[in-house]
């Protein structure tokens, strides 16, 4: 019995002392050839290897405990893998990077300047006028409303979400610092009711639990979404957030958070277009699938802690900062709630510092605000990625959040008809916002519902 007892025990030490680790093989999920010169990485244990010629590989970790992987080859689709267990059979498959139709623009921009092409089509141009609101959601400097969702309008009632936060919160170190999500309800668009909190930053050790902020609004089969951009502490502020998605069977709530984020910054020292962060969630129906629109940013600090540009071609000069040029990106998922597969056309665009994007017809319409070359344009894709240049577009709304309106388009412009913005007033220490309505001019094309 003792013999036993100590052949186990030994046993036991011996299981105990082995070193974890990943191990398995990368491949082209196209051809199914191995890729060799993969960077393989352990995001906790800031540990590497590279795959062999036969795109093998073996990386050993600090402990047992599930952890991140990430997988990056020049040409290919970054890959990352989260709450992964030690393995000694991972079969990883890389997609190949495809240029979209915006990339392909930004290389002739390279080459013959930052002049766009742009047809002006007078059914797509649109101009904007905005209004200050009433109710609870008049202009008020002790409150920063900010990033409203698009607005929807549910049994005869306006619904909006948006940021929220006290102007003179001294723990903020920026407006979106601390916020919690609104909403309000308004019978005309016009006199809002402001309903309270939707959904409140998570507790301490959750990916919200320092801010929750620039939602939006998705309906579909009955089901209400806010998906929204989430800080786990002061470096979520700034950098390297995520996205967050909750939900709930009514306009009013009670909204239940998904456990995990649905969406991640692609975690690497190399230049891909949303390293730094993913800002502006944005879901829409197409295709019988989910497309998550957001905006990537792509920074780095130079030596004396000044922020510089990936991509600084035709970007927006901001003095110090260098040139800044923001895209938009978009994942794909089979439910709401993902898992979300980033596209391998991302980067999406070539502009666009806010979300803007709605149905028409079989394609989607999109409008790019600024920080790159194509500022102030409208642009349509037939597929939801490669999108063509198709008009201007004047006064452009800050932030703006469309009625999502019933009825069927009338136009390429009916999906962004009307809706809420925000406008930024730097007449208080740091500044503040406040939410305004916008319409096209064209009121033929305002459409209530």
């Amino acid at each position: 019995m003792k013999l036993l007892n100590f052949t186990l025990a030994a046993t036991l030490v011996g299981a105990l002392s082995c070193t974890p680790k990943y191990q398995g093989v990368v491949k082209d999920a196209e051809t199914n050839s191995p890729i060799s010169g993969v960077e393989v990485q352990i995001r906790e244990d800031s540990t590497k290897v590279v795959t062999n010629e036969n795109g093998e590989f073996e990386i050993e970790c600090s402990n047992p405990n599930a952890k991140t992987l990430s997988w990056e080859a020049a040409g290919y689709m970054f890959e990352e893998k989260y709450n992964l267990k030690p393995s000694t059979n991972l079969n990883i498959q890389l997609r190949a990077n495809k240029v979209s139709a915006a990339a392909a623009r930004l290389e002739s921009y390279r080459e013959h300047g930052c002049e766009i092409s742009n047809p002006e089509k007078p059914e797509w141009n649109i101009a904007f006028e905005q209004f200050d609101l009433k109710g609870d959601l008049a202009p008020d400097t002790a409150v920063t409303r900010r990033d409203p969702s698009a607005v929807i309008k549910v049994d005869g009632k306006y619904y909006v979400w948006y940021s929220y936060s006290l102007t003179f919160d001294e723990k903020k170190t920026a407006p979106w610092d601390f916020n919690d999500i609104y909403y309000a309800t308004s019978t005309d668009g016009w006199n809002w009711k402001e309903e309270g909190i939707a959904l409140a930053r998570g507790e301490e050790g959750t990916y919200d639990h320092r801010s929750a902020f620039t939602t939006e609004i998705f309906v579909h089969e009955g089901k209400y979404y806010l998906v929204y951009q989430a800080a786990k502490d002061h470096a979520g502020i700034y950098t390297r957030n995520t996205v967050g998605i909750a939900s709930s069977d009514s306009p009013d709530g009670p909204w239940v958070k998904e456990s995990e984020p649905i969406l991640h910054p692609t975690y690497t020292d190399n230049e891909y277009f949303d390293r730094s962060a993913v800002h502006d969630p944005c879901i829409i129906y197409y295709q019988n699938k989910f497309y998550l629109y957001y905006k990537g940013e792509c920074s780095f600090s130079d030596k004396d802690g000044n922020m510089t540009w990936c991509d600084p071609v035709c970007g927006t000069d901001y003095g110090k900062y260098g040139m800044k040029q923001v895209k938009w990106g978009v994942a794909i998922a089979d439910k709401p709630t993902g898992p979300y597969v980033k596209s391998d056309y991302n980067p999406i665009t070539n502009t666009g510092h806010e979300i803007s994007v709605w149905n028409y017809k079989d394609g989607v319409a999109i409008l790019q605000h600024q920080d790159g070359p194509e500022g102030g344009t409208i642009q349509y894709s037939e597929d939801g990625v490669n999108f063509e240049i198709q008009g201007s577009v004047s006064n452009f709304p800050e932030a703006p959040g469309f009625y999502r309106p019933v009825s069927e388009a009338t136009s390429p412009v009916t999906g962004a008809s009307w809706g809420i913005c925000h406008v930024l007033k730097w007449d208080v220490p740091g500044g503040w916002m406040h939410l305004k309505r916008f319409e096209n001019v064209n009121k033929e094309y305002v459409v209530e519902d």
